[in-house]
C-alpha cells in the first residue's frame, strides 16, 4: 500500500521508515522543507498534494494542534486513518470525525505504541484470565526530564514546551490510555496542574491526578517533565494479587495469593524498542485489510480526550472532582 506519513518529526520519521521496512511506499509532507528528504520517501511541498497522490491511507505524525483538522481532512480525502496520540487538544466536537469515519467505512486508530510492547501484551492477558481477581486500585507514574526527550535540538522550541503547538505534560501521556485500556473508562477525576518553573516553557510540567473508574477501581496519575532518571510505571493492585509493569527496569510482575510468590518477566536484551513500533503499523495495515479489529479506535481515543478535558475543568476548580462526559 501507499502511505502519507503528516510531519516528518521524530515519529513521523520512525513511522516512515518502518512502512518502508513492511514494503510499503510513503510519500511524505512536512511543512519544514529540511525534513521533506527522509530517505525511500517521495515528498510534497502541499499537503494537498498529498491527499491526491494516490496513498491508501494517512499517518497524521504533526503537532498535537493539527491532529484533528489533519485526520478530518484525510478521512474526507477517502483515506484510512491512524492519528498519533491525543486525536485532539481537547475541548471538540469529534463525532463528526467518527461518523465520517464510519460513514465511508475506514479504518481508523489512535496511535499507542506502548500496547504492542510484550510486557504490556502479557500484562493486559493477565487481568483478563482474572489473575489478579478484580483490579481495586492502581498507581501510576509516567516522566522524563524534557530535555533529555531529544537532546539533539532545543527542547523550548518542540511542542511539547509551546502551548500554540498543543503541547505540555497532560496530552503527551500515554498513560491515560493504557490505563483506560487495562481497565476501562473513567467515571470521575480530580486534577492539579502545575508549571513549577524548572523549565523555561509555557505549559504544564507537572500533572497530579486522582481516578476514579466506571468499574469502581480507583487509582493515582502522576505525568511530569521532571524525572531524573526516566520513570513509567502501572502498579495494579487487584482482589487475589499484584501486578507491576516498570519499563525502565523492563519488568513485569505478577504475584497471586494462590501461589504465594512473584513470577517475573522480561524482554531480552536484543529486544529493540523499535520493534513495538513495527508492530503498531503492522497491526494497522492488517486492521485495513479486515483481519483484526484495531486496539484504539476512535471512540476510545474521544474517551480520553473526555478524561483530560475533565482534568482541566477539575484544575480549573482547585483540584475538585469532575465527571467524564460519556
Amino acid at each position: 500500500m501507499k502511505a502519507l506519513v503528516i510531519g516528518l518529526g521524530s515519529i513521523g520519521a520512525r513511522h516512515a521508515r518502518n512502512l518502508l521496512t513492511l514494503g510499503h511506499q510513503v510519500v511524505g509532507f512536512d511543512p519544514e522543507p529540511a525534513r521533506r528528504t527522509a530517505k525511500g520517501t517521495t515528498s510534497v511541498e502541499d499537503l494537498a498534494e498529498g491527499f491526491t497522490a494516490g496513498c491508501d491511507f494517512a499517518i497524521v505524525a504533526s503537532p498535537n494542534r493539527f491532529h484533528l483538522e489533519q485526520g478530518m481532512a484525510a478521512v474526507r480525502a477517502g483515506l484510512h486513518l491512524f492519528v498519533e496520540k491525543p486525536l485532539a487538544e481537547g475541548g471538540d466536537d469529534l463525532s463528526a470525525l467518527v461518523a465520517e469515519a464510519s460513514r465511508k467505512r475506514l479504518c481508523a486508530m489512535v496511535g499507542s505504541n506502548w500496547k504492542f510492547h510484550p510486557l504490556l501484551v502479557r500484562a493486559k492477558a493477565l487481568l483478563e484470565a482474572n489473575e489478579i481477581g478484580t483490579p481495586l486500585a492502581v498507581q501510576a507514574i509516567g516522566g522524563q526530564y524534557l530535555p533529555d526527550w531529544h537532546p539533539w535540538e532545543d527542547y523550548r522550541r518542540g511542542y511539547s514546551a509551546r502551548r500554540d503547538l498543543g503541547g505540555g505534560a497532560l496530552l503527551d501521556s500515554h498513560e491515560l490510555d493504557l490505563l483506560a485500556w487495562l481497565l476501562g473508562p473513567v467515571a470521575t477525576v480530580s486534577c492539579r496542574l502545575a508549571r513549577t518553573g524548572t523549565l523555561e516553557i509555557d505549559t504544564e510540567d507537572l500533572v497530579c491526578m486522582t481516578l476514579a473508574f466506571r468499574s469502581g477501581a480507583l487509582g493515582t496519575l502522576q505525568l511530569d517533565y521532571l524525572q531524573r532518571p526516566y520513570g513509567r510505571r502501572v502498579h495494579l493492585t487487584g482482589s487475589k494479587g499484584t501486578l507491576i509493569w516498570d519499563a525502565p527496569e523492563n519488568e513485569l510482575a505478577l504475584f497471586t495469593a494462590a501461589s504465594g510468590h512473584w513470577h517475573r518477566w522480561r524482554t531480552p536484551l536484543s529486544y529493540d524498542i523499535n520493534q513495538m513500533y513495527v508492530d503498531e503499523m503492522r497491526h494497522f495495515t492488517e486492521c485495513i485489510a479486515g483481519q483484526v479489529e484495531t486496539r484504539t479506535p476512535l471512540q476510545q481515543a474521544a474517551h480520553v480526550i473526555a478524561v483530560f478535558d475533565a482534568a482541566r475543568a477539575s484544575a480549573a476548580r482547585g483540584g475538585a472532582a469532575q465527571e467524564v462526559a460519556a
